[in-house]
């Protein structure tokens, strides 16, 4: 009950409120003067006119579609004065000038375009070849080959949703019969439009630059120069060694990819357990992108003997006497004696045993993992036996590093700590007003394009309409009064001249009555009032009625006769 009461107060309250504010606002308005009321109305009418323009404009601004792609290029100048000529409406966007119709005169319009032979401007490919005759020139074939093919290239980068528009130059050098001379390579260079607040990318540009390089046999990438409208050299940044650098962004996304699985599997078994947003998981994994190849030859200690060499050397020669001098320097005599006397051997022997020996050849994975970083922190305010007991922790721990694949002989790292979480700050995004909703955004405009229709009918028509009949109805009011007005200066005249009239029959009469009833009466002066003439007429009229037939009738004669 006491809701109940409290909520019938603030009604009447706001009823109240409501209430006094029309009050108000009906005193102020009956102490506006009458010009200031014509002002006021002005202002109001203006103010719903412009409305009812703008909600026009806006309402007709929807359901425009363009009349060509974003990457056809068409004469807009000759797409207008087909459209005027045919009286088809469009629109020029005002960011990137394409021409807008709308949407049920699409297809009439396009209809209409290629009728007249309007059509998109597109580079020309090899359709040119077709118009090569008999007579042409190799150098006009090769010339119009060439071109053809920067026609193709041209409309291949076009397809882009960046790209607008694109040139493409092709330097194709004459083949060489001479096979000793270094051969000169071909080159290009692009030129490239991109729409308005557009940009080309890195990868892009090197998608670009790899295209037109696969397009032409023995073009190189560095030979392709791609620049855009605004003269900014985009190949520039390109290293010549592609591959390397493509080689580091693959290593980059495989550690990525490698860290963020493994925080999913530990996040998968800490989630239960202590539920989200309170615990952080962080790896940090080293591998090794390295080709390794290795190796290995190994003996049994305990085997046999693998290997044995023996070298034996046997010399017999006479040892040189006397004084050194031209005779011990002259050489020896080579007599079957001296040869006897002198004699020398020499023997080697090898001997290899293969037992017990074994060679492995080991080839390492590239991406080779080394080992890994865990760091493990959880919200010690979830459960106060996180950080009473670290056996809860260590329990944690455990079950984390089985998750991720841990291995301390791999040389990995872990580490799992409670500490309290600073509050977080949610923040509440409000939601939007129901005006700015898109679904009521298309039937707002219907109803405030009626209900500004409906107010300028009941404000400005209607008023309008109720002036100018109450002009009518003055008028018509003001003939009436005339009428009335002229009708009674006619009876006051025609009361005149019938007493006028009484008079002259009454002196005209010589009998004694009429000279005594004359005499009884009382006539009024001249220049009385209508009211006190007819109040007389009447008085006559009772008295004597036949006096006054015959007065009327003798008046009535006297008119007839003028």
């Amino acid at each position: 009950m006491p809701t109940n009461v409290i909520q019938s107060e603030k009604e009447m309250l706001g009823g109240d409120r409501s209430s006094n504010l029309l009050s108000s606002a009906f005193l102020k308005w009956r102490k506006f003067t009458q010009g200031d009321k014509q002002v006021l109305v002005l202002a109001l009418l203006a103010t719903v006119v412009a409305s009812v323009i703008v909600i026009m404009l806006w309402t007709a601004s929807q359901g425009y579609r363009p009349l060509y792609g974003s990457q056809e290029n068409v004469e807009t100048s000759q797409v207008i004065e087909a459209l005027e000529a045919e009286g088809i409406y469009y629109r020029l966007e005002s960011t990137t000038g394409m021409i807008l119709v709308a949407d049920d005169q699409l297809g009439k319009a396009r209809m209409l375009l290629a009728a007249r032979g309007v059509k998109a401007k597109v580079p020309s490919g090899m359709d040119e070849l077709d118009s090569s005759s008999l007579g042409t020139s190799q150098f006009m074939e090769q010339a119009k080959y060439r071109h053809g093919l920067e026609g193709e290239l041209a409309r291949t980068i076009m397809s882009l949703k960046s790209v607008r528009s694109a040139r493409v130059h092709l330097a194709i050098p004459k083949r060489s019969l001479f096979i000793r001379q270094q051969p000169e390579l071909p080159t290009a260079s692009v030129m490239l439009q991109l729409h308005p607040g557009a940009a080309l990318t890195q990868s892009q540009v090197e998608a670009v630059v790899n295209l037109v390089a696969g397009s032409v046999t023995g073009m190189l990438t560095s030979g392709v120069k791609l620049v855009n409208q605004d003269g900014e050299f985009l190949s520039a940044n390109l290293s010549e060694n592609q591959d390397i650098t493509q080689a580091r962004d693959k290593q980059i996304d495989y550690t990525r990819e490698l860290e963020h699985n493994l925080i999913t599997n530990a996040n998968a078994m800490l989630e239960p357990i202590l539920g989200p947003n309170n615990y952080q998981v962080k790896i940090a994994a080293k591998v090794n992108f390295n080709q390794v190849e290795e190796t290995k030859e190994a003996l049994d200690p305990e085997s046999v003997m693998t290997q044995e060499r023996t070298s034996t050397d046997d010399k017999n020669a006479a040892l040189a006497q006397g004084i050194p001098g031209t005779l011990s320097n002259q050489p020896p005599d080579t007599t079957k004696a001296a040869a006897d006397k002198n004699r020398s051997l020499r023997q080697e022997a090898n001997r290899q045993f293969d037992v017990g020996r074994s060679v492995r050849h080991i080839r390492y994975q590239q991406m080779q993992l080394e080992n890994l970083s865990i760091s493990v922190l959880v919200n010690n305010s979830v459960s106060t036996s996180l950080t009473t007991d670290d056996a809860e922790l260590v329990k944690l721990g455990s079950m984390v590093k089985d998750a991720i694949g841990f291995s301390s002989e791999r040389g990995d790292s872990f580490s799992i700590n409670a500490f309290a979480f600073a509050p977080i700050a949610m923040t509440e995004f409000e939601p939007l007003p129901w005006w700015q909703v898109e679904d009521y955004q298309a039937y707002l405009r219907y109803i405030i394009g009626g209900l500004l229709g409906l107010g300028l009918i009941l404000f400005v028509l209607r008023p309008l309409v109720s002036h100018l009949t109450q002009t009518a109805r003055k008028l018509d009011d003001e003939s009436r009064e005339l009428d009335t007005i002229a009708q009674a200066k006619n009876a006051e005249a025609d009361a005149e001249d019938m007493t006028r009239s009484s008079v002259r029959l009454a002196q005209g009469q010589s009998s004694k009555d009429n000279a005594e009833w004359l005499g009884d009466m009382d006539l009024p002066e001249s220049g009385s009032p209508l009211t006190v003439k007819m109040e007389h007429l009447g008085m006559l009229a009772n008295k004597e009625p036949a006096r006054v037939a015959e007065v009327l009738a003798h008046w009535i004669g006297d008119k007839d006769a003028d």
